[in-house]
C-alpha cells in the first residue's frame, strides 16, 4: 500500500468528506461497490449509526485518499497568504474588465448591411432613406435608435437621405464623418482621401483623427486626405455622380486620381511612372467594362496598360 499523506483533523477537503457522510442518509441505497469513495463513506455511516461515538475523520480521509489515489506522491494544499490573495483578487477583476471590454467591443462592432459587387446597388434603409452603392462598396451600420442613424461606408455611395425632426443621420468613413438633418450628397473613401460632395441641403464634414469640422453647402465639395487636412472648393456635380450613369468624368483631374477611381470602380491597382501620375487629363470614358476603358486611356494617355496580376495592372508612356 502506498503512503498516505498526514492530513489534520481542520483540512477543509476533510471537513467536507466528513459533511457529504452526514447528510446522505440514504447512502447505502447507491451501489458503492466499484466506487471507494462511496464504500469508504458508506462504512463510516455505518459504524457511526450503530456506535454513536465521534467519528476518527482523519482515518477516514486517509482511507480515501488513499484508495482513489493509488500512485500520487504525497499532495500539498496551499494557501494563499492575504497579500498574495489580494493580488489574485485584482487580477480576477482585471482579467473580468478586460473580458468585459472584449464583449462590449464585439457587441458594438460594425454590421455589413449592404454591399456591391461588380455593379451598382440601391439600398433603401430602415427610415426610407436611399443609398446608392458603387461597384465593390460597402454599407455598415453602427447604432439606430430614434434620434440617431449611423452608419460606415467602405468605397463610394451616394445617399438620399429622409428628413426626419429631431433625428441625426451621421456616416462614417476611416477618415472622415458626415452629419445631417436631410440632404442628397455623395461620399467617397479611396485614393488614401475621403471626399464629399453636396448636392442639396447642408452638412457638417469632420476629420475623425483632428475633429477639425466644416460645413459644406449644395454645390461644394470638401476632402480630407491621408495627413488630416480638410480642404472645401466649388464643384461641378458631374465629376461626383458620373458614375451614377456608368460614366468617368474629369476635368483637370490628376491621372493618379483617375487610376484610384478605376481602382474602387472595378476592384483593381493602377501603377505607373511618377511622371505620368502627376499630369492632369479633362474628358469622359464610358464605363461599359474594364478593357474598353483601359483601350480608351490608353489612347488618351499614349501609353500601354500590361495586367500583372489577378487585379493588378501597370501602364508605360510611349
Amino acid at each position: 500500500m502506498p503512503k498516505t499523506p498526514d492530513i489534520s483533523p481542520n483540512d477543509k477537503d476533510l471537513i467536507l468528506a466528513k459533511q457529504i457522510g452526514r447528510t446522505l442518509p440514504d447512502i447505502d441505497e447507491l451501489d458503492a461497490s466499484s466506487d471507494p469513495l462511496l464504500s469508504t463513506l458508506l462504512a463510516y455511516k455505518t459504524s457511526s449509526f450503530n456506535e454513536f461515538v465521534e467519528a476518527d475523520t482523519a482515518s477516514i480521509w486517509n482511507a480515501i485518499y488513499g484508495q482513489i489515489n493509488p500512485e500520487k506522491r504525497k499532495g500539498h494544499i496551499f494557501s494563499l497568504s492575504p497579500k498574495f490573495r489580494g493580488y489574485a483578487i485584482a487580477a480576477t477583476i482585471l482579467l473580468a474588465a478586460f473580458l468585459g471590454i472584449f464583449l462590449y467591443q464585439n457587441l458594438t462592432q460594425p454590421r455589413l448591411i449592404a454591399e456591391s459587387k461588380g455593379s451598382s446597388k440601391v439600398v433603401t434603409l430602415a427610415d426610407g432613406s436611399e443609398v446608392t452603392l458603387r461597384p465593390y462598396s460597402e454599407l455598415y451600420s453602427i447604432k439606430q435608435s430614434s434620434h440617431l442613424e449611423s452608419y460606415k461606408l467602405k468605397g463610394e455611395a451616394y445617399f438620399k437621405v429622409v428628413k426626419h425632426s429631431g433625428r441625426t443621420f451621421t456616416v462614417r468613413t476611416d477618415l472622415s464623418e458626415v452629419r445631417v438633418l436631410g440632404t442628397r450628397f455623395v461620399l467617397s473613401n479611396w485614393g488614401n482621401a475621403s471626399t464629399v460632395y453636396l448636392q442639396e441641403g447642408r452638412i457638417q464634414y469632420t476629420s475623425l483623427e483632428s475633429r477639425e469640422s466644416v460645413e459644406v453647402y449644395p454645390g461644394q465639395s470638401s476632402t480630407i486626405d491621408q495627413n488630416n487636412k480638410i480642404q472645401i472648393e466649388e464643384a461641378n456635380e458631374t465629376q461626383f455622380t458620373d458614375w451614377l450613369n456608368d460614366e468617368l468624368v474629369f476635368e483637370n483631374k490628376p491621372v493618379r486620381e483617375v487610376f484610384s477611381e478605376l481602382g474602387q470602380h472595378f476592384n483593381i491597382r493602377v501603377t505607373s511612372d511618377q511622371s505620368i501620375l502627376n499630369e492632369n487629363l479633362s474628358g469622359s470614358i464610358p464605363l461599359d467594362d474594364l478593357d474598353s476603358v483601359l483601350k480608351d486611356l490608353e489612347l488618351v494617355l499614349d501609353g500601354t496598360f500590361s495586367k500583372t496580376g489577378p487585379t493588378t495592372y501597370s501602364f508605360t508612356p510611349n
